[in-house]
C-alpha cells in the first residue's frame, strides 16, 4: 500500500506534466547530436575535396609552365628520339645511312649482313648488329668511323677489323643499332611533373644533332591503258 501510494505521489499530475517538456529537450539533444555528428563528418568531406581539388589544381598549374617552357622544342625532339631509339627494327634506317655515308666518302660498301633482334640491358631496350664491309683510302675509312656516332639510329662499333694491302684498305664493321619501345600509358593528369634537368636537356640537344634518316614518300600512280600484245 505505502508503494502505491509512493507512486502515486511521484505521478501527480505537476509530475506528469514535468515529464513531458523535459522528455521532448532529451529526444532534441539526441537528434542535435546526431545531427551535428553526420555535419562535422560531411564538412570535413568537403574540406577534404576542397582541398584535393586545390592540390589538382596546383599540379595542373605546374605542368602548364612546364609545357609553355619546352613546347618550342617539343616537336624537333619528339622528331629526334623517335629516329635515335625507333620503336621499330632499326637495321633498315642504319643500313640506309652507311650507304649514304659510304657514297659521300668515297668508299665501297659491300656484305651487308642483319642479324636477329635481341633484348638488352632492359625489358623495353632491344638491338640489332649490321655487319659489313667498306673498302678504300684509309684516311677515308678512319673518317666514315668517326661520323657513324653522328647518325640516327644510335648505335655503337662493336668490331672494327681493318686491313691494309697493295691495292688497298678494306675494314669489317660491326655496328651494334638500338631501338626502344615507346610509352604504352600516359601519366595521370593529377600525378606531378617535373621539369628536365640540365643532364637530360644535354642529352635531347645532342639526339637533336644527329643526322637523321632520309625517308621518301612513294607517290601512287595511277594505272594505265595495257595494250592488247594479240593485235
Amino acid at each position: 500500500m505505502a508503494g502505491k501510494q509512493l507512486s502515486k505521489k511521484l505521478l501527480s499530475p505537476n509530475v506528469k506534466a514535468f515529464m513531458g517538456p523535459v522528455g521532448l529537450l532529451l529526444l532534441l539533444v539526441i537528434l542535435s547530436v546526431f545531427a551535428f555528428r553526420f555535419g562535422f563528418a560531411k564538412i570535413s568531406e568537403q574540406r577534404q575535396n576542397v582541398s584535393t581539388a586545390r592540390q589538382n589544381e596546383s599540379v595542373l598549374s605546374q605542368k602548364e609552365s612546364i609545357l609553355k617552357d619546352i613546347q618550342s622544342g617539343v616537336p624537333s625532339y619528339v622528331k629526334a628520339v623517335a629516329a635515335a631509339l625507333p620503336e621499330k627494327n632499326p637495321s633498315l634506317s642504319m643500313v640506309s645511312q652507311i650507304r649514304i655515308l659510304s657514297s659521300e666518302k668515297g668508299l665501297s660498301l659491300g656484305n651487308i649482313k642483319v642479324g636477329s633482334e635481341i633484348a638488352a640491358g632492359g625489358a623495353s631496350i632491344s638491338e640489332v648488329d649490321v655487319t659489313f664491309g667498306i673498302e678504300g683510302p684509309a684516311a677515308e675509312i678512319v673518317s666514315f668511323l668517326a661520323a657513324v656516332k653522328e647518325l640516327a639510329p644510335v648505335s655503337t662499333i662493336e668490331k672494327a677489323k681493318i686491313n691494309r694491302s697493295s691495292i688497298g684498305t678494306r675494314a669489317d664493321i660491326t655496328l651494334r643499332v638500338y631501338k626502344s619501345e615507346f610509352p604504352q600509358k600516359l601519366p595521370s593528369l593529377t600525378e606531378p611533373a617535373r621539369a628536365l634537368t640540365d643532364d637530360e636537356k644535354t642529352t635531347l640537344t645532342k639526339l637533336s644533332a644527329l643526322r637523321l634518316p632520309i625517308f621518301t614518300d612513294l607517290t601512287p600512280q595511277g594505272g594505265g591503258v595495257r595494250e592488247n600484245p594479240f593485235e
